[in-house]
């Protein structure tokens, strides 16, 4: 009897501890099955990113010149060459994009985490005609690193945690992921613009060439690595200086094309060297808030405030800039 009742028993706990196992395995399986792939295409095919914004949907569409790797942003019946990096950021943070866990899994949440269709970010990844992914990117959320955390004094300072929540326009889960995603896009189109004046190798440029009013004209030459003014020795550390000022040189500062130009160009600055075209930069003169309306022929239809940031002053500087001895 007592043997029997062992037996009886001993398969009870097995049939319960069974029971557990599986409860358990489907319980890690039900955690385990979210994807953490949000958006599973090859980048390399995209031609077009449409980005609507709200309030007020505002469009923004980022689209590859078919054949090239050019890009240009149209908003609003507008077109403008795009600022590369800005794109490849896009694609590479849309590309590495993984769910840490389900944050909701009903639509009723969607608003709380402004991910529906009036809260969210909407980001349409289109391969030619065919929509191969969308997204929508809504809230963020920040918290700040543990209190107390010990850091070497030659380590950065613990970054607290930054998580944005998102949507797949097909399903009804939100995701939480890493990052601040929302900041990648602007409802101003000049964020997406390229934003380019000057971008070249500084040790390529050979030659500088002024052209002002009244016929003022002057040229630096570099001639094995030394720096000419018209044909006498110039200042090396203010021509070093200034090379140093506009080869990398970029504004945000965009007019509008209907700016008033009150004459044609009348400063200009050619620049001449190794590996790379050309790049005329030139000035017209506009209204006294402006100054100078400032282009490059390697931005073309993009026109730059001369005012903000002092652009003007920073290219089209006075011959006395690179003599010896002048300040």
């Amino acid at each position: 009897m007592f043997r029997k009742l062992n037996i009886k028993t001993l398969v009870i706990i097995l049939v319960v501890l069974a029971a557990v196992i599986l409860i358990i395995d489907m319980m890690g399986d039900k955690e385990r099955s979210f994807r953490s792939e949000i958006i599973e295409v090859d980048t390399a095919n995209i031609t077009a990113v449409n980005i609507t914004i709200p309030p007020g949907n505002v469009e923004i569409i980022l689209s590859r010149t078919s054949g090239s790797g050019d890009w240009s942003v149209l908003s609003e019946g507008s077109k403008y060459p795009a600022d590369i990096n800005v794109v490849r950021n896009i694609l590479s943070q849309l590309n590495d994009l993984k769910a840490e866990r389900v944050a909701a899994t009903s639509k009723d949440k969607w608003d709380q985490y402004e991910v529906s269709d009036s809260t969210g970010t909407r980001v349409i990844l289109m391969d030619g005609k065919k929509e191969v992914a969308g997204l929508y990117i809504g809230k963020f959320s920040y918290a700040q690193p543990p209190q107390g955390s010990q850091q070497n004094q030659y380590q950065q300072q613990q970054r607290g945690k930054m998580t944005s929540f998102v949507r797949d326009v097909d399903e009804k889960e939100v995701y939480a992921v890493d990052g601040f995603l929302k900041m990648s896009y602007q409802n101003d189109v000049n964020s997406y613009r390229n934003k380019s004046l000057v971008n070249v190798n500084k040790d390529d440029i050979s030659r500088l060439m002024f052209s002002y009013p009244d016929s003022e004209k002057f040229s630096l030459t570099k001639n094995n690595d030394q720096w000419l003014i018209e044909g006498q020795m110039a200042d090396s550390a203010n021509t070093v200086g200034y090379l140093n000022k506009i080869y990398r040189l970029t504004s945000s500062n965009f007019v509008d094309p209907s700016t008033i130009k009150t004459s044609d160009a009348t400063y200009s600055l050619r620049i001449e060297g190794n590996n790379f075209s050309p790049i005329e930069l030139m000035a017209y003169p506009s209204d006294t808030l402006t100054g100078y309306v400032v282009t490059s022929s390697i931005n073309p239809g993009a026109e730059f405030d001369g005012f903000k940031s002092k652009l003007f002053e920073k290219l089209f500087v006075g011959q006395s800039e690179f003599l010896p001895g002048e300040e």
